[in-house]
């Protein structure tokens, strides 16, 4: 690899891995979903649908908060408060694609 290739590819954004979970609490796919977030370097969980019940739960106390973000209409539909748990953006499947469209992105859905 010359100088030149080794700049570029020190000034990449560290890769980064996108999660989006919309099953339940203790449905096996979330238990899938949480145990590759505990082995991820680098992850973001976006909650949707019955996947906003997770903020009820304990296990995402390994993420902080500025990296679980909920979506707003699928809380207010369930009645749940996101509290200081998670982000809840107004464009949440905007920032979602956003988020996604950047290079060294990966994207898991449960």
């Amino acid at each position: 690899m010359d100088q030149n290739e080794q700049l570029v590819s020190d000034t990449k954004e560290p890769e980064v891995d996108i999660f989006l979970l919309t099953k339940p609490p203790h449905s096996d796919r979330a238990r899938f979903c949480l145990q590759l977030i505990a082995q991820s370097e680098n992850a973001i969980l976006y909650l949707a649908g019955d996947g906003v019940y997770n903020l009820l739960e304990n296990a995402l106390e390994a993420l902080s908060q500025d990296r679980i973000l909920a979506c707003k209409e699928d809380l207010e539909a369930r009645g749940i408060q996101a509290e200081d748990k998670a982000i809840v953006p107004s464009d949440f499947y905007e920032q979602m694609v956003g988020d996604v469209m950047y290079e060294r992105r990966r994207l898991y859905t449960f």
